[in-house]
């Protein structure tokens, strides 16, 4: 007899804007991968965050009107520390892209259309983390959250 490992994942396709799908946890090993295309709605920008029962870890942020990637995390309701991304802002409206964000050794590490593109250290424990929302101006092809 030879077992065999199961990765049990998470996946939505097409699925309206904004988008919450409730997890548990985001540690070590984990990954969320976002298929999507920016749209102009107005507000130009996207959000992905990665929400705990009061709080986000984790909010990346791509702003078109800014032309950087903000990231951050609330504590008590309130903003942290911004992180500022503006070397090559990498997304286009109309233009599809992946993106990956990859749990690892205390931090969040996040891929652009496969390439490292930043990474962001944990705030709080990813034990903690709830559900992921995505919304902003996105059309979301594919949302996939894998297990351990």
């Amino acid at each position: 007899y030879t077992a065999t490992m199961v990765n049990f994942a998470i996946e939505h396709f097409h699925p309206p804007t904004p988008v919450s799908i409730p997890v548990h946890g985001f540690g070590h090993g984990q990954r969320l991968r976002i298929v999507g295309v920016p749209v102009q709605h107005g507000s130009n920008r996207i959000q992905v965050n990665l929400h705990t029962p009061g709080d986000i870890a984790f909010h990346f942020n791509p702003r078109f009107d800014e032309r950087c990637v903000v990231r951050n995390n609330t504590k008590h309701g309130g903003w942290q520390q911004e992180e500022r991304f503006a070397q090559a802002f990498p997304f286009e409206y109309g233009k599809i892209f992946t993106l990956e964000f990859v749990a690892v050794a205390g931090q969040v590490q996040c891929f652009h259309n496969g390439r490292m593109f930043c990474s962001f250290a944990e705030r709080e424990h990813p034990q903690h983390i709830n559900r992921i929302e995505i919304s902003g101006d996105i059309h979301v092809h594919s949302v996939h959250v894998s297990s351990h």
